[in-house]
């Protein structure tokens, strides 16, 4: 029974893996997609390729966090299997229906929710400094955004600067990429870090289901994003991608997962207020934000009810 559970929570954590790479890695080569610096299928791979990056040099610290930092010890085999299933299913069905449901936000509601399934002591140092970050990153992407927005725009001339900004524009979705993965990692092998596998190698396997779920499912994604970004024009995607990366890489050190869809949505509507106006509609926002704190208490509920009935 021990040996079919640990091969249920590996293949959880390698679905979780690829549901990260399809939603939160592809939207950061969007851009240059529709920059026509690359086809889709390279982007996809590139993009990939920089999230396993990401995932082996710096996710142990978000990993360190979802496994035993969130709870007091470490997350029981059962219990981490369920989570990476609960919150991989829940992912999975935001890509297929467009439904923005983040997946930092998933992993740690279901942890949660499990904590109450199996008694486990909350720390709570830990888990308020996570909800901190994640009220305080909206307001610091949209401000830093809109600064960087600025500085382009004066010394970023689009005539004359076409080479310097697809260049810009690579390295700005590079980077996001490579933020992805090592932000996002910990939360498709956080749970397994009861199993008898090192660290290293978790963060490979981890990786490596992050660059094949970009490379195989995420065309599509890029293909909408593309269009989505290419609205906003190269040197606000630009800003975008460089605030959301930023604020991603001050999480990661602290070791605290972010939402990549909260950073760049704020950072959009910052780099936007650059042109005096934003073309985001204020209730459409309003609904994003009640339907990521519905995803949370979704995945703990499940979570919770899943554990309470099977362990």
């Amino acid at each position: 029974m021990s040996q079919l559970l640990n091969v249920f929570a590996v293949v959880a954590s390698i679905f979780m893996g690829l549901s990260i790479g399809a939603s939160s890695v592809a939207p950061a080569f969007g851009p240059v997609n529709s920059s026509g610096s690359t086809n889709v299928l390279r982007a996809a791979l590139l993009a990939g390729i920089f999230a396993l990056i990401g995932s082996v040099a710096q996710g142990a610290n978000v990993t360190g966090t979802v496994g035993s930092g969130l709870l007091s010890g470490s997350l029981g085999l059962g219990q981490g299997a369920v989570i990476l299933a609960v919150a991989s299913a829940l992912v999975i069905v935001s890509v297929i229906y467009d439904y923005p449901m983040p997946t930092a936000f998933t992993v740690v509601g279901a942890v949660l929710g499990s904590a109450f399934a199996f008694s486990n002591s909350i720390n709570f140092p830990v888990v308020q400094k996570i909800f901190l970050y994640w009220l305080v990153v909206p307001f610091v992407s949209l401000a830093l955004s809109y600064v960087l927005a600025k500085i382009l725009r004066r010394y970023l001339p689009e005539e004359g600067s076409e080479k310097k900004i697809k260049y810009l524009l690579l390295f700005s979705g590079s980077y996001m990429a490579y933020t992805a993965g090592a932000g996002s990692v910990g939360l498709a092998v956080g749970p397994l870090t009861s199993l008898d596998i090192s660290s290293v190698a978790l963060l490979w396997l981890g990786g490596i289901s992050i660059l094949v779920g970009a490379w195989m499912y995420s065309p599509r994604i890029i293909r909408a994003v593309s269009f989505d970004y290419s609205n906003i024009g190269p040197r606000r995607s630009i800003a975008a991608l460089l605030s959301a990366s930023v604020l991603a890489q001050i999480g990661i050190f602290y070791g605290v997962p972010i939402s990549f869809n909260e950073a760049i949505i704020a950072s959009v509507i910052g780099s936007g207020l650059v042109e005096g106006k934003t073309n985001n509609d204020p209730k459409k926002i309003g609904y994003t934000v009640a339907a990521w704190a519905s995803a949370f208490v979704l995945s703990g509920v499940i979570t919770f009810v899943v554990c309470s009935l099977f362990f």
